[in-house]
């Protein structure tokens, strides 16, 4: 999935080592996980909004989703456009101190309003974060190592989420879920001034020599468009990328819950829950993924599609059962194993997409993954999910009408029933968005395999 080579001498290899590359992953790691901690924490303490605030299923998925991708979407493509030609670790330090910022703001909302308009504020930070470091990994690393370097970044999510949830909840046990959300954002202001202070902007295609002339003009939107949605696979990839990821955050938007109501966990355990599942999971199906990649692609370009089809292929059946069963251990073991074989789609696809264009595309390419990944998966999963949990649950309540009968912050008796049969029944009907995903990277396989026929 290479690009033509274009004409241009490529910057000193001396002036960025493998010591300042290790400080660059370093921070791009932080970076990463104090973004995922500032996105997922109001996931984490879902239940203790909820009942603070008198919120519905639905409301908790607006502000698991959609209030984060309102302006991520809308800011992230001329972000992305303004970082093919300026300064990228400046970008990125301004953006995650915006986010570490409204972060704080949303420990200090009174109501549903405000916070959904802090969170807001937290999307519009990150927008600015993940295509512009993808865009930086993809100069300091030469394609065979690029599945290894993403790996590191995207090991940003499961670390925030372990430390990010362990801390959330027992900070929000001892003095409320808005001491928790401060507390945790702060040292993200921290993170962004290393960030500015460490590192410096490289050339454009510094690991493709040859590939871009100094100072030319980066391709057009039109152009990278052009690119990247003239192949088929390219669409195909997208298209699972998107069913998998609806379903992915809102399985993480309501994992917490899920234990908390069917299998009556207290807090610090269903924050533990996640923190095992989200962590393990993530940390072994992307190491896997972007380890394993690097490799198994030099068999031929199809496994950057086939190695995320068999993933999500293998987690529908062990999904189903971790949803199911009403063993707490074999849930957590379930949903864990689920986990990992779903993750191994996340790197290759990332990688794929990079090699897909020229170094002065890259930064675009990775916007239109996370993009996608935020936009339809943050944005639509987590609401869909829970209003099909509320639907649920008015079906189970033989009164019917959920929200407008259980409407006490702690439900109990026929309440409690119907909301833990329908945070249980939506997460089920959920899976079918993985079977959906894994049939379009297999379709992706398909098409690359012509693509490399006709060559």
């Amino acid at each position: 999935m290479t690009t033509t080579p274009q004409s241009a001498p490529a910057a000193a290899p001396d002036e960025h080592g493998p010591g300042y590359r290790a400080v660059l992953l370093t921070l791009i790691l932080l970076v990463s996980a104090f973004a995922y901690i500032d996105r997922a924490i109001v996931q984490t303490l879902a239940q203790p909004i909820k009942e603070d605030l008198g919120l519905t299923d639905f409301e908790l998925g607006l502000l698991g989703g959609l209030s984060f991708v309102i302006l991520y979407s809308t800011l992230g493509l001329p972000i992305a456009r303004l970082a093919e030609r300026k300064d990228r670790v400046t970008i990125i330090s301004i953006s995650v101190a915006v986010f570490s910022a409204m972060s704080v703001l949303c420990g200090l909302a009174a109501n549903f309003w405000q916070l959904f308009l802090a969170r807001v504020g937290v999307g519009i930070g990150e927008a600015g974060v993940q295509a512009p470091s993808t865009s930086l990994i993809g100069d300091h690393f030469p394609p065979e190592r690029r599945g290894f370097a993403l790996t590191i970044m995207r090991l940003g999510a499961p670390v925030g989420s372990f430390f990010g949830a362990i801390l959330a909840t027992l900070l929000a046990r001892d003095y409320g879920w808005r001491v928790a959300l401060i507390v945790i954002a702060v040292p993200g202001l921290i993170v962004a001034l290393l960030f500015r202070l460490l590192l410096r902007d490289p050339p454009r295609g510094l690991s493709d020599p040859g590939r871009v002339a100094p100072g030319s003009t980066p391709s057009s939107l039109r152009a990278v468009i052009g690119v990247v949605f003239g192949r088929p696979a390219f669409r195909h990839m997208l298209i699972g990328l998107a069913l998998a990821s609806m379903a992915l955050f809102a399985g993480g938007a309501f994992t917490t819950p899920f234990f908390l109501r069917v299998h009556g966990s207290t807090l610090p355990e269903a924050g533990l829950y996640y923190a095992i599942i989200s962590t393990s999971a993530a940390t072994a199906g992307m190491s896997l993924g972007g380890f394993t990649i690097d490799a198994i692609a030099r068999r031929g370009e199809r496994w950057y599609a086939l190695l995320p089809f068999w993933g999500i292929a293998c987690s529908v059946p062990l999904y189903l059962a971790g949803y199911a069963l009403d063993n707490t251990v074999a849930a957590v073991g379930l949903i864990t194993l689920a986990g990992i074989f779903l993750f191994l789609f996340a790197v290759p696809t990332l990688v794929a997409f990079q090699n897909m264009v020229a170094p002065d595309m890259r930064t675009t390419a990775a916007f239109i993954y996370f993009f996608v990944s935020t936009l339809i998966g943050v944005g639509f999963g987590p609401p869909l999910v829970g209003l099909v949990s509320d639907l649920f649950a008015s079906a189970a309540l033989p009164a019917g009408d959920f929200a407008s009968l259980c409407t006490a912050p702690r439900l109990e008796g026929a309440c409690a029933a119907a909301s833990a049969s329908g945070v249980r029944n939506a997460l089920l009907a959920s899976i079918l968005l993985y079977a959906w995903a894994a049939l379009h990277y297999l379709l992706a396989a398909r098409a690359i395999a012509r693509d490399m026929a006709a060559r």
